[in-house]
Parts: C-alpha cells; structure tokens; sequence
C-alpha cells in the first residue's frame, strides 16, 4: 500500500494485519503498524508505529519509533522514541530523542556513526555511571 508519510513523499504502510519474517529492504518512506521479525534496512523515514511491534535489528535513515522495538537502532540522522514508544536495545545516531513517557532500556551512542565505529571497541561499554556517596 502506498500513502502519503511523515515526510510528505509516497511511502509504504504495513498494516496491522501483516506478519512479515526475514530481511526487510526498503528505499522509501515506510511504516510499520504490523508485526516485523528479522532486519529491517531503510534508507529514507522509517516508523514503527503505535500497533507496530518489531523483533529486528534496525538500520534506517531516520527512524521513530511509536510503537515496541526489540533489537538495536543504527541511524544515519536521527532516532526519536515517542511516548508511545518502547524500545529494548541499543541506539546510535548523530541525534537521539527520547520523550518523556517513553520505556528505553538500553544504551546510546550518538555522534558520526563514522567516528563512533572508529573511536571504541565493541567489547567496551558504550556508557558507564558511577555512583559515590559522600
């Protein structure tokens, strides 16, 4: 199904009824309102919306999530979690949003993917915080 998306270009829509295992490629707008498991790779806006649940790792241009989200987020530009939104996994993005509301559970890397792949190993611990009492 084509629509109109967030970005005002022609898209596609996974509807609530679609069930969908594997790689998942797209070079357009796409929402997802169905049930995804596997990879998903998206070059342009990619959403999982609110009636979206997904069980993949993500790589996307722009990625909002509205919906569940299990797996890691890598984007070019930007990650937004929604108050809707429930993601368990880790992110990494130049820019990263998470609203007040939203269920995060995992770590996030932002800066150049470029320079983030290049400046740490990935066996280390992309955040760390330590708690001292006084």
């Amino acid at each position: 199904m084509t629509t109109p998306t967030h970005s005002g270009s022609q898209g596609s829509v996974l509807g609530p009824s679609i069930r969908f295992k594997g790689e998942l490629h797209a070079d357009e707008d796409l929402e997802i309102h169905g049930h995804v498991e596997g990879a998903i790779t998206n070059s342009k806006y990619l959403t999982v919306g609110r009636e979206g649940r997904v069980k993949a790792h993500i790589k996307g241009h722009i990625v909002a999530v509205e919906g569940t989200v299990e797996g890691d987020v890598t984007a070019e530009t930007s990650v937004a979690v929604t108050a809707t939104g429930q993601l368990k996994g880790d992110i990494r993005a130049p820019s990263v949003s998470i609203v007040d509301g939203a269920d995060f559970n995992g770590s996030v890397l932002m800066g150049t993917n470029k320079a983030a792949r290049s400046s740490r190993p990935a066996e280390q611990p992309v955040a760390k915080a330590a708690v001292t009492e006084k």
